[in-house]
């Protein structure tokens, strides 16, 4: 488990088991209530913006692992910084948010993965 703020919330990041993020996901109905465990699916990463917590499949090679925190520090971030409704981003805001994000992001994803 590891711990980190992002705009002064508190978020925790937690490697896991397929299996587990699996049973998680259908705890929490995320797919309309289909039960995914019988599914072909495979989470990488799940972030869960509203309780501050992503969750990583603790099964992958490292250099996979810290590309899927990146991807899910991005949500992180989108949720804490921009917003949730729904919006089409045209290329200018990708590259805003690319560019201002990536300092925030990447500290994170460096400190998690020195420990």
């Amino acid at each position: 488990m590891f711990k980190f703020k992002i705009n002064n919330r508190d978020w925790t990041i937690i490697e896991e088991t397929q299996e587990q993020i699996k049973t998680i996901q259908n705890k929490r109905k995320a797919n309309d209530s289909e039960n995914i465990k019988s599914l072909d699916t495979r989470y990488y990463g799940i972030t869960y913006c509203d309780i501050c917590t992503i969750y990583i499949d603790q099964d992958l090679s490292q250099c996979v692992k810290k590309s899927t925190l990146i991807h899910e520090l991005t949500h992180c971030y989108i949720d804490n910084y921009i917003t949730h409704t729904d919006k089409t981003y045209n290329e200018e805001d990708v590259a805003d948010i690319v560019s201002n994000s990536y300092d925030i992001i990447h500290e994170i994803a460096d400190k998690y993965f020195e420990k």
